[in-house]
């Protein structure tokens, strides 16, 4: 009834143009006197149009290679009748509450892309390649559905959709497309039991007609037989679309079936020249990637999908990812995918949930700063003696009395869950509970527990929970006491727990749902107008409602269970138990629970942990990630990287001239690329190049032990003792210029940063600047030491050049990476903004301030800032010959050592940019990525029978 009322108001109000409060509050008065929606509360409603309207969302960024631009759209737009357009964006906004600034921006994103491909229907041999960038889990289908559907208005004919490794993601993404393109149910069988053929946009118009050659059933996959069974005339003028997996002899099905659609040219080519092809690829990063390995699968996928394109004289290949290492090891001239007519990045809309809201990574422009970061990560260890990080399943021929003690842990299966999850379980009950209160009664809830990969486990743990949850779903029909206090003590009562990392001793606090709630209400008031702290009193009588629907489900190649979301449509609540059938890419709908131990293939777990990432309206405080604290800190990292890159790809889409091959190798020489590589099993090792030309290095993590410190502080002393008596002195830093590399460079030799922090590795960044200054580059520094006035604490140097007190700096330790070992500085900055200007002249900060505002206004934004932006400054502004050394003494008391410990020492490096392309090629193992985890992720794919 919340959506219906909603549609109803927003017919209301103008289509166009800003509304104001005035409005809004008319329009909910007008609806409210309707009296099926007169017991809904006001302010309620008022809140909720209000933050529909209150979206905002930043342009998409495009890198191109303008030689091979053909601009067309603008020639032809008013001659095409968008009949597949304009229901579907009919469809976005009346049925699935779409804002107008989102649907604008699907527009206009989707006409680009379709611009950067080709005229469909000009008579011509053409092969283009594109790659489009998003968040994780923010809209990626919607934004591809728009493509799919404007391509077919345009006159593509044949439309193929590659969607993930496993079953059950095609058939997700086919029913999508059911709903959003084809407006019918592909699943004839059950649209004739229900008597309704006709779906989402069929529903609100049947003028576009497109036919599938597969269908949303979990074995739907394309067959040559069900191909040619269905009547469909290839040479029809109207579209046709097939969705499917990544899989070889699916691949090779479809190949030899469309192959004998070809015609025979004279000069014994044979192609088909009366289709344009649109293939799009999801997930491109995943199993579509030429690797070069002999027999390997994604070789083989990769041979197949360039064998399909190379049959048309029209094709159009567009790849969509939400990994912007994504390109690392594409080759760029062997491989016919990679995206070298264009790339384009779409920023998510302000109320897309992404790792900024969650972990929290903006530099703070002062210590006192607001975190601003969603209190919802459990960070547990209770459960590695139920759980091994190393367990495995017994293998065939081995007997369990037969093994080793060891391997006896490792194959064990648990007696009982760990605390934490049946804390996670506790939790999942309370947050349907709280959405049926919340007048989200007919919607979807999904918990996801995500622990091995192993079938056999995944089983007996399906088990564990549902007799766990069975236990809390009887005590609360039968209103056993003891029970229901457990849930009332985890909806209001905080608790503190401790467990062993690293030799330490933790302690962690539980934050209760009241807690939550009035924090995200008091500290982030805009992130969700909806969040209320509610009284027990109010949740008990839901609670029997709420868990009575919740089911347990196995998800999973042996088991039979499925997540079908369709065929409820008063909602699904679930909790769902798997491996890799729930990683990349399937959409959990309503997902709130997540628990994940995942820890062997670290870097596919933690873009797993991202799909809990998206849109929660009115839940976000109900949402709730428990993880181990190893998994989070390798998450911050290479998110910290990933938003890097996009941070560098809106840079250069601003400089021109810059191609996709530009941007690849920015892309492959990210000192990210060595945190990630540090996360994953070493294999077989390749040599990586790395660059630091135009980019910010911190060291944000700083070992903790007396010992490191007290070195590092003399390594300090050494290179200020070192630096002349002539230097600026400024109410925050002392600077030093034109200090010569020499000079520098035994601080880089003998520094030492925390051993996690791959990318900052004092000895690699030295190999760069040696590698540099051999064609006179970073051959003169400026070296800043940063002090405070009015500090708690100082240090004196007691240096030769007369720099002695300094006022130590404050930074914080970050509380949710507590460990006694390192300082893990929050949000991963050392820097606060404006530090890395200290040496530029006043006239060259203006310069830059003006640039850095031309740069947003040309991308209709406005800077708010008043200092430039880093990008800028590095790649524009400081000469190649001269990098910013930045010094920090952190006040050591205050970063948890005991009273009077000397100062940490922390450093950070502004490097310009290179005029040459320097790099400095490190030994590293090749599974950088999941697209190099081929043999795990391939392992259990579906390898449909003929």
């Amino acid at each position: 009834m919340i959506q219906q009322v909603i549609k109803t108001i927003r017919t209301l109000l103008p289509s166009t143009g800003s509304i104001t409060k005035e409005q809004i509050e008319e329009a909910v008065d007008n609806v409210l006197i309707i009296p099926i929606y007169k017991e809904i509360d006001r302010n309620f409603l008022i809140r909720e149009i209000e933050s529909l309207y209150n979206i905002r969302m930043d342009d998409f960024r495009i890198i191109e290679a303008e030689e091979r631009r053909r601009p067309w759209i603008g020639d032809v737009k008013a001659d095409i009748k968008w009949n597949f357009w304009n229901r579907y964006r009919d469809y976005l906004q009346i049925e699935k509450n779409y804002s107008d600034i989102v649907l604008n921006q699907i527009d206009k994103l989707t006409d680009r892309t379709l611009d950067g491909l080709f005229n469909p229907s000009e008579n011509i041999i053409v092969s283009k390649r594109g790659l489009v960038v998003g968040q994780v889990q923010s809209g990626k289908t919607s934004n591809y559905t728009g493509l799919i559907s404007k391509a077919a208005d345009a006159g593509f004919r044949l439309i193929i959709v590659l969607a993930g490794i496993h079953n059950n993601l095609r058939s997700q993404t086919q029913l999508r497309l059911d709903e959003g393109f084809l407006g019918f149910d592909t699943q004839h069988q059950r649209a004739f039991d229900k008597n309704g053929v006709t779906i989402g946009v069929g529903k609100l118009d049947q003028i576009g007609i497109a036919h599938s050659l597969t269908s949303s059933l979990e074995k739907g996959d394309f067959t040559a037989g069900a191909a040619n069974s269905m009547g469909i005339n290839f040479n029809t003028s109207e579209p046709i679309i097939a969705v499917v997996k990544k899989n070889s002899r699916v691949l090779e099905r479809l190949y030899l079936w469309l192959n004998a659609q070809t015609e025979e040219l004279p000069d014994g080519r044979k192609a088909i020249r009366n289709k344009s092809l649109l293939l799009i690829d999801d997930e491109a990063d995943n199993a579509s990637i030429n690797t070069n390995k002999e027999n390997d699968r994604a070789t083989r996928i990769n041979e197949h999908i360039r064998n399909i394109l190379n049959l048309f004289d029209r094709s159009g290949y567009v790849g969509y990812t939400a990994t912007p290492f994504a390109n690392i090891f594409i080759p760029i001239v062997e491989d016919d995918l990679f995206p070298r007519d264009f790339i384009i990045n779409i920023p998510a809309p302000t109320n897309y949930i992404g790792p900024e809201k969650v972990f929290g990574i903006k530099v703070l422009e002062d210590e006192d700063d607001s975190e601003n970061v969603l209190p919802i990560v459990n960070r547990v260890d209770d459960y590695k003696e139920l759980i091994p990080n190393r367990h495995r399943a017994l293998r065939k021929n081995e007997k369990y009395e037969q093994l080793s003690d060891e391997n006896k842990r490792l194959v064990k299966l648990p007696d009982e869950l760990p605390e934490s999850l049946r804390t996670a379980i506790k939790c999942f009950i309370l947050t349907c509970t709280i959405r049926r209160l919340r007048g989200q009664i007919h919607v979807h809830n999904s918990m996801l527990i995500h622990i091995s990969r192993y079938t056999v486990w995944q089983a007996h743990i399906k088990t564990l929970v549902e007799n766990t949850f069975d236990f809390y779903r009887r005590g609360i029909e039968m209103k056993i006491p003891s029970v229901l206090d457990e849930i009332r003590k985890t909806f209001e009562e905080d608790k503190e727990y401790s467990y062993e990392y690293k030799g330490e001793t933790i302690t962690e606090t539980y934050k209760s749902f009241k807690t939550v709630s009035q924090t995200i209400s008091d500290t982030m008031p805009d992130v969700d107008t909806l969040v209320s702290v509610h009284n027990w009193e109010d949740v008990l009588p839901h609670l029997r409602s709420a868990v009575a629907k919740i089911e347990v489900k196995e998800i999973n190649g042996g088991s039979g269970d499925a997540l079908n979301y369709f065929d409820h449509k008063n909602g699904l609540s679930v909790i769902a138990i798997g491996g890799d059938k729930l990683s990349r890419g399937l959409t959990l709908e309503g997902l709130s629970v997540s628990y994940y131990l995942r820890a062997s293939r670290m870097y596919d777990t933690l873009m797993q942990m991202g799909r809990w990432f998206g849109y929660r309206p009115g839940y976000v405080d109900l949402c709730r990630l428990f993880t181990s604290r190893e998994l989070n800190e390798w998450f911050c990292h290479i998110t910290l990287a990933s938003e890097e890159l996009r941070s560098e790809f809106d840079y250069m889409s601003e400089v021109a001239g810059s191609t996709p091959e530009q941007y690849a190798l920015r892309v492959r020489t990210h000192p990210g690329v060595l945190q990630i590589s540090a996360s994953n099993k070493i294999r077989r090792a390749v040599n990586i190049d790395v660059s630091w030309s135009g980019r910010l290095v911190e060291s944000y993590q700083l070992q903790k032990s007396p010992i490191t410190i007290n070195a590092n502080l003399k390594v300090t002393k050494n290179l200020i003792n070192s630096l002349s008596e002539s230097f600026e002195t400024r109410h925050n830093h002392f600077l030093w210029r034109n200090v010569p590399v020499d000079l520098v460079r035994p601080f880089f030799q003998r520094f030492k940063v925390s051993e996690n922090l791959k990318k900052v590795e004092p000895s690699k960044l030295l190999d760069y600047i040696d590698i540099s200054v051999k064609s006179n580059e970073l051959t003169n520094w400026s070296v800043a030491l940063v002090t405070k006035s009015n500090a708690d604490s100082s240090y004196n140097l007691n240096a030769s050049n007369g720099i002695n007190q300094i006022g130590c700096v404050i930074r914080s330790n970050d509380k949710n990476k507590n460990d006694d070992h390192n300082l893990h500085i929050i949000k991963n900055h050392i820097i606060r903004p404006k530090d890395e200007f200290f040496d530029l002249s006043k006239e060259d900060y203006n310069r830059a301030l003006e640039r850095t505002k031309a740069y947003f206004r040309n991308q209709n934004s406005e800077y708010k800032n008043d200092f430039p932006k880093g990008e800028i400054v590095r790649n524009e502004f400081r000469s190649p010959e001269n990098p910013l050394l930045l010094l920090y003494l952190i006040d050591a008391e205050n970063a948890g050592m005991p009273a009077g410990s000397e100062p940490i020492v922390g450093f950070a490096v502004s490097f310009p940019k290179s005029r040459y392309s320097h790099s400095v090629s490190y030994a590293v193992h090749q599974q950088l990525l999941p697209l190099f985890d081929i043999d795990d992720n391939l392992d259990d794919i579906e390898d449909d029978e003929d």
